[in-house]
Protein backbone atom coordinates (compact mmCIF):
# COMPACT_ATOMS: atom_id res chain seq x y z
CA UNK A 1 0.00 0.00 0.00
CA UNK A 2 1.49 3.35 -1.08
CA UNK A 3 2.15 6.21 1.31
CA UNK A 4 -0.41 8.49 -0.44
CA UNK A 5 -3.14 5.88 -0.17
CA UNK A 6 -2.24 5.25 3.48
CA UNK A 7 -2.46 8.99 4.13
CA UNK A 8 -5.89 9.14 2.45
CA UNK A 9 -7.03 6.18 4.50
CA UNK A 10 -6.17 7.82 7.79
CA UNK A 11 -7.55 11.18 6.70
CA UNK A 12 -10.91 9.57 5.79
CA UNK A 13 -11.22 7.65 9.00
CA UNK A 14 -14.23 9.82 9.87
CA UNK A 15 -16.09 8.59 6.73
CA UNK A 16 -16.79 4.83 7.14
CA UNK A 17 -17.96 4.18 3.56
CA UNK A 18 -14.88 5.62 1.97
CA UNK A 19 -12.72 3.81 4.49
CA UNK A 20 -14.45 0.49 3.69
CA UNK A 21 -13.94 0.92 -0.05
CA UNK A 22 -10.24 1.69 0.35
CA UNK A 23 -9.71 -1.20 2.75
CA UNK A 24 -11.50 -3.63 0.39
CA UNK A 25 -9.38 -2.52 -2.56
CA UNK A 26 -6.23 -2.90 -0.49
CA UNK A 27 -7.20 -6.41 0.64
CA UNK A 28 -7.94 -7.51 -2.92
CA UNK A 29 -4.54 -6.24 -4.02
CA UNK A 30 -2.78 -8.02 -1.15
CA UNK A 31 -4.69 -11.27 -1.75
CA UNK A 32 -3.87 -11.15 -5.46
CA UNK A 33 -0.21 -10.53 -4.68
CA UNK A 34 -0.09 -13.34 -2.07
CA UNK A 35 -1.73 -15.77 -4.47
CA UNK A 36 0.78 -14.89 -7.17
CA UNK A 37 3.74 -15.39 -4.81
CA UNK A 38 2.33 -18.69 -3.53
CA UNK A 39 1.97 -20.00 -7.05
CA UNK A 40 5.54 -19.02 -7.90
CA UNK A 41 6.85 -20.62 -4.71
CA UNK A 42 4.92 -23.84 -5.41
CA UNK A 43 6.25 -23.96 -8.95
CA UNK A 44 9.80 -23.45 -7.71
CA UNK A 45 9.37 -26.19 -5.13
CA UNK A 46 7.94 -28.55 -7.73
CA UNK A 47 10.83 -27.80 -10.04
CA UNK A 48 13.25 -28.61 -7.22
CA UNK A 49 11.50 -31.89 -6.51
CA UNK A 50 11.35 -33.17 -10.07
CA UNK A 51 14.49 -31.63 -11.56
CA UNK A 52 17.67 -33.74 -11.71
CA UNK A 53 20.15 -32.19 -9.24
CA UNK A 54 20.04 -28.73 -10.73
CA UNK A 55 22.54 -26.53 -8.79
CA UNK A 56 20.96 -23.58 -7.01
CA UNK A 57 23.85 -21.24 -7.66
CA UNK A 58 26.34 -20.62 -10.40
CA UNK A 59 28.94 -23.43 -10.23
CA UNK A 60 32.54 -22.44 -9.81
CA UNK A 61 34.69 -23.96 -12.53
CA UNK A 62 37.69 -26.09 -11.69
CA UNK A 63 39.88 -23.71 -13.67
CA UNK A 64 38.90 -20.76 -11.49
CA UNK A 65 39.56 -22.81 -8.35
CA UNK A 66 42.96 -23.81 -9.66
CA UNK A 67 43.76 -20.18 -10.49
CA UNK A 68 42.79 -19.09 -6.99
CA UNK A 69 44.93 -21.75 -5.34
CA UNK A 70 47.87 -20.88 -7.58
CA UNK A 71 47.52 -17.18 -6.77
CA UNK A 72 47.47 -17.90 -3.03
CA UNK A 73 50.52 -20.12 -3.37
CA UNK A 74 52.40 -17.40 -5.25
CA UNK A 75 51.46 -14.84 -2.61
CA UNK A 76 52.69 -17.14 0.17
CA UNK A 77 55.97 -17.74 -1.68
CA UNK A 78 56.46 -14.00 -2.18
CA UNK A 79 55.84 -13.29 1.51
CA UNK A 80 58.23 -16.05 2.51
CA UNK A 81 60.98 -14.73 0.26
CA UNK A 82 60.47 -11.22 1.64
CA UNK A 83 60.71 -12.53 5.20
CA UNK A 84 63.87 -14.43 4.32
CA UNK A 85 65.72 -11.41 2.97
CA UNK A 86 64.49 -9.20 5.80
CA UNK A 87 65.84 -11.69 8.35
CA UNK A 88 69.14 -12.00 6.46
CA UNK A 89 69.55 -8.22 6.71
CA UNK A 90 68.53 -8.31 10.38
CA UNK A 91 71.17 -10.96 11.18
CA UNK A 92 73.85 -9.22 9.11
CA UNK A 93 73.34 -5.91 10.93
CA UNK A 94 73.65 -7.54 14.36
CA UNK A 95 76.61 -9.92 13.88
CA UNK A 96 80.29 -9.63 13.02
CA UNK A 97 83.23 -7.84 14.55
CA UNK A 98 81.75 -4.45 13.68
CA UNK A 99 78.01 -4.60 14.01
CA UNK A 100 75.92 -2.00 12.23
CA UNK A 101 73.31 -2.15 15.00
CA UNK A 102 74.82 -2.73 18.42
CA UNK A 103 71.66 -2.50 20.47
CA UNK A 104 70.06 -5.81 21.41
CA UNK A 105 71.18 -9.40 21.02
CA UNK A 106 70.47 -11.81 18.19
CA UNK A 107 68.67 -14.93 19.41
CA UNK A 108 69.85 -18.44 18.66
CA UNK A 109 66.45 -19.22 17.15
CA UNK A 110 67.05 -16.71 14.36
CA UNK A 111 69.29 -19.28 12.64
CA UNK A 112 66.63 -21.98 12.86
CA UNK A 113 64.16 -19.55 11.34
CA UNK A 114 66.57 -18.77 8.50
CA UNK A 115 67.02 -22.46 7.74
CA UNK A 116 63.28 -22.89 7.39
CA UNK A 117 62.72 -19.75 5.33
CA UNK A 118 65.42 -20.72 2.83
CA UNK A 119 63.58 -22.26 -0.11
CA UNK A 120 66.53 -23.08 -2.38
CA UNK A 121 70.10 -24.32 -2.14
CA UNK A 122 71.30 -20.84 -3.14
CA UNK A 123 69.45 -19.22 -0.25
CA UNK A 124 70.72 -21.81 2.21
CA UNK A 125 74.27 -21.21 1.02
CA UNK A 126 73.69 -17.50 1.59
CA UNK A 127 72.80 -18.34 5.18
CA UNK A 128 75.94 -20.47 5.54
CA UNK A 129 78.08 -17.51 4.47
CA UNK A 130 76.74 -15.67 7.52
CA UNK A 131 78.06 -18.33 9.92
CA UNK A 132 81.53 -16.70 10.32
CA UNK A 133 79.85 -13.48 11.52
CA UNK A 134 78.28 -15.41 14.39
CA UNK A 135 81.65 -16.77 15.45
CA UNK A 136 83.22 -13.33 15.08
CA UNK A 137 80.57 -12.05 17.50
CA UNK A 138 81.93 -14.44 20.14
CA UNK A 139 78.98 -16.81 19.80
CA UNK A 140 78.89 -20.57 19.30
CA UNK A 141 76.44 -22.80 17.50
CA UNK A 142 74.68 -25.61 19.33
CA UNK A 143 73.89 -29.19 18.39
CA UNK A 144 70.36 -28.23 17.42
CA UNK A 145 71.78 -25.93 14.74
CA UNK A 146 73.92 -28.71 13.27
CA UNK A 147 70.93 -31.07 13.15
CA UNK A 148 68.60 -28.47 11.62
CA UNK A 149 71.18 -27.43 9.01
CA UNK A 150 71.87 -31.01 7.88
CA UNK A 151 68.16 -31.73 7.72
CA UNK A 152 67.51 -28.64 5.60
CA UNK A 153 70.42 -29.49 3.29
CA UNK A 154 68.85 -32.87 2.59
CA UNK A 155 65.39 -31.35 2.10
CA UNK A 156 66.74 -28.85 -0.45
CA UNK A 157 68.85 -31.56 -2.11
CA UNK A 158 72.21 -29.93 -1.42
CA UNK A 159 74.03 -32.38 0.89
CA UNK A 160 77.39 -31.28 -0.48
CA UNK A 161 76.80 -27.91 1.19
CA UNK A 162 76.77 -29.68 4.55
CA UNK A 163 80.01 -31.45 3.61
CA UNK A 164 81.53 -28.09 2.71
CA UNK A 165 80.48 -26.38 5.94
CA UNK A 166 81.38 -29.16 8.38
CA UNK A 167 84.57 -29.87 6.49
CA UNK A 168 85.86 -26.33 7.10
CA UNK A 169 85.21 -25.59 10.76
CA UNK A 170 87.91 -22.91 10.87
CA UNK A 171 85.89 -20.81 8.42
CA UNK A 172 82.27 -21.51 9.26
CA UNK A 173 82.44 -22.40 12.94
CA UNK A 174 79.53 -24.86 12.75
CA UNK A 175 80.65 -28.12 14.32
CA UNK A 176 79.30 -31.61 13.74
CA UNK A 177 78.68 -31.92 17.47
CA UNK A 178 75.72 -34.29 17.26
CA UNK A 179 75.66 -37.99 16.39
CA UNK A 180 72.15 -37.45 15.05
CA UNK A 181 73.47 -34.83 12.64
CA UNK A 182 76.36 -37.09 11.55
CA UNK A 183 74.01 -40.01 10.89
CA UNK A 184 71.68 -37.73 8.96
CA UNK A 185 74.48 -36.38 6.82
CA UNK A 186 75.58 -39.93 5.99
CA UNK A 187 71.99 -40.80 5.11
CA UNK A 188 71.81 -37.84 2.73
CA UNK A 189 74.79 -39.04 0.65
CA UNK A 190 75.20 -42.82 0.91
CA UNK A 191 72.48 -43.85 -1.52
CA UNK A 192 72.80 -41.41 -4.44
CA UNK A 193 76.19 -39.74 -4.05
CA UNK A 194 79.64 -41.18 -4.84
CA UNK A 195 81.31 -43.34 -2.21
CA UNK A 196 83.89 -40.59 -1.63
CA UNK A 197 81.21 -38.40 -0.03
CA UNK A 198 80.23 -41.16 2.38
CA UNK A 199 83.88 -41.73 3.26
CA UNK A 200 84.26 -38.00 3.92
CA UNK A 201 81.35 -38.11 6.36
CA UNK A 202 82.87 -41.18 8.02
CA UNK A 203 86.13 -39.28 8.48
CA UNK A 204 84.25 -36.37 10.08
CA UNK A 205 83.04 -38.74 12.81
CA UNK A 206 86.62 -38.90 14.03
CA UNK A 207 87.38 -35.23 13.45
CA UNK A 208 84.53 -34.20 15.76
CA UNK A 209 85.23 -36.91 18.36
CA UNK A 210 82.06 -38.84 17.65
CA UNK A 211 81.86 -42.64 18.06
CA UNK A 212 83.38 -44.53 15.12
CA UNK A 213 81.07 -45.27 12.23
CA UNK A 214 81.55 -49.01 12.73
CA UNK A 215 80.27 -48.80 16.32
CA UNK A 216 76.93 -47.28 15.32
CA UNK A 217 74.56 -49.80 13.76
CA UNK A 218 72.72 -47.33 11.53
CA UNK A 219 75.85 -45.55 10.32
CA UNK A 220 77.70 -48.84 9.78
CA UNK A 221 74.89 -50.30 7.66
CA UNK A 222 74.57 -47.15 5.53
CA UNK A 223 78.32 -46.95 4.88
CA UNK A 224 78.47 -50.66 4.02
CA UNK A 225 75.54 -50.25 1.61
CA UNK A 226 77.48 -47.43 -0.05
CA UNK A 227 80.52 -49.71 -0.41
CA UNK A 228 78.42 -52.40 -2.09
CA UNK A 229 77.53 -49.98 -4.88
CA UNK A 230 81.19 -49.25 -5.64
CA UNK A 231 83.34 -51.74 -7.51
CA UNK A 232 86.72 -50.37 -6.49
CA UNK A 233 89.28 -52.38 -4.53
CA UNK A 234 89.21 -49.89 -1.67
CA UNK A 235 85.44 -50.25 -1.40
CA UNK A 236 85.80 -54.04 -1.11
CA UNK A 237 88.41 -53.75 1.63
CA UNK A 238 86.42 -51.25 3.66
CA UNK A 239 83.18 -53.12 2.99
CA UNK A 240 84.61 -56.40 4.29
CA UNK A 241 85.58 -54.81 7.60
CA UNK A 242 82.21 -53.08 7.92
CA UNK A 243 80.30 -56.27 7.15
CA UNK A 244 82.09 -58.17 9.89
CA UNK A 245 81.31 -55.40 12.37
CA UNK A 246 77.70 -55.26 11.21
CA UNK A 247 77.23 -58.99 11.77
CA UNK A 248 78.80 -58.73 15.20
CA UNK A 249 76.52 -55.90 16.28
CA UNK A 250 73.43 -57.63 14.95
CA UNK A 251 74.42 -60.74 16.88
CA UNK A 252 74.63 -58.85 20.16
CA UNK A 253 71.69 -56.47 19.85
CA UNK A 254 67.93 -57.04 19.66
CA UNK A 255 66.20 -56.42 16.33
CA UNK A 256 64.97 -52.98 15.46
CA UNK A 257 61.38 -52.42 14.39
CA UNK A 258 60.35 -49.36 12.41
CA UNK A 259 57.12 -47.70 13.58
CA UNK A 260 54.18 -48.03 11.23
CA UNK A 261 52.22 -44.93 12.23
CA UNK A 262 53.07 -41.97 9.99
CA UNK A 263 52.93 -39.55 12.92
CA UNK A 264 55.56 -41.52 14.82
CA UNK A 265 57.69 -42.12 11.71
CA UNK A 266 57.90 -38.37 11.22
CA UNK A 267 59.61 -37.89 14.58
CA UNK A 268 63.29 -37.09 14.28
CA UNK A 269 64.20 -39.51 17.07
CA UNK A 270 62.78 -42.43 15.06
CA UNK A 271 64.79 -41.70 11.92
CA UNK A 272 67.98 -43.69 12.72
CA UNK A 273 66.03 -46.96 13.08
CA UNK A 274 64.18 -46.25 9.82
CA UNK A 275 67.46 -45.49 8.06
CA UNK A 276 68.98 -48.69 9.46
CA UNK A 277 66.18 -50.88 8.14
CA UNK A 278 66.25 -49.18 4.74
CA UNK A 279 70.00 -49.78 4.46
CA UNK A 280 69.59 -53.43 5.51
CA UNK A 281 66.99 -53.90 2.77
CA UNK A 282 69.50 -52.60 0.25
CA UNK A 283 72.21 -54.89 1.63
CA UNK A 284 69.89 -57.90 1.49
CA UNK A 285 68.97 -57.13 -2.11
CA UNK A 286 72.61 -56.81 -3.22
CA UNK A 287 73.64 -59.96 -1.33
CA UNK A 288 70.89 -61.95 -3.02
CA UNK A 289 72.01 -60.72 -6.41
CA UNK A 290 75.69 -61.45 -5.81
CA UNK A 291 75.20 -64.78 -4.02
CA UNK A 292 76.32 -63.60 -0.58
CA UNK A 293 74.71 -64.62 2.69
CA UNK A 294 71.55 -62.63 3.35
CA UNK A 295 69.25 -64.85 5.44
CA UNK A 296 70.59 -63.59 8.75
CA UNK A 297 69.46 -60.07 7.77
CA UNK A 298 65.95 -61.27 7.04
CA UNK A 299 65.87 -63.24 10.26
CA UNK A 300 67.18 -60.36 12.37
CA UNK A 301 64.79 -57.79 10.95
CA UNK A 302 61.67 -59.96 11.14
CA UNK A 303 62.19 -61.78 14.44
CA UNK A 304 59.26 -61.01 16.70
CA UNK A 305 60.80 -61.92 20.02
CA UNK A 306 64.50 -61.52 20.42
CA UNK A 307 66.70 -64.10 22.07
CA UNK A 308 70.50 -64.09 22.29
CA UNK A 309 71.94 -65.92 19.32
CA UNK A 310 73.92 -68.38 21.51
CA UNK A 311 70.64 -69.86 22.83
CA UNK A 312 69.71 -71.30 19.45
CA UNK A 313 70.70 -74.93 18.97
CA UNK A 314 71.24 -75.89 15.35
CA UNK A 315 69.25 -78.91 14.21
CA UNK A 316 71.39 -82.00 13.86
CA UNK A 317 70.92 -84.35 10.89
CA UNK A 318 68.85 -87.43 11.68
CA UNK A 319 70.65 -90.71 12.27
CA UNK A 320 69.68 -94.25 11.35
CA UNK A 321 68.60 -94.92 14.94
CA UNK A 322 66.02 -92.13 14.73
CA UNK A 323 64.16 -94.07 12.05
CA UNK A 324 64.38 -97.46 13.76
Amino acid sequence: MGLSRMASLFSLSSRPQALFRLASAANRSVCHRNFHLTAVARQTKDDDLFSSATPSGTPVSEASKSTTVKAKSQDAAARREQQFYELVEYVTDRTGRKRTIKAGQLRQTAWLRLFQLASSSEQLEMVAELFPRWRDSGKEFRSIHAEAFVRRCEELKCPTLALKVFGDHSKYGLGLSSLFAARHMLHSVYDKRPLSDSMTVAALFGVYNLPPVSSDLAACSMLYAACLKDNSANARVVGKALYEELQKQAHDKPPVKAPQESVIRARYAEKPDIWLLDALKTIEKVHKKTGKEWRWIRYWTTEREWRPRNTFTPMQPATTADYA
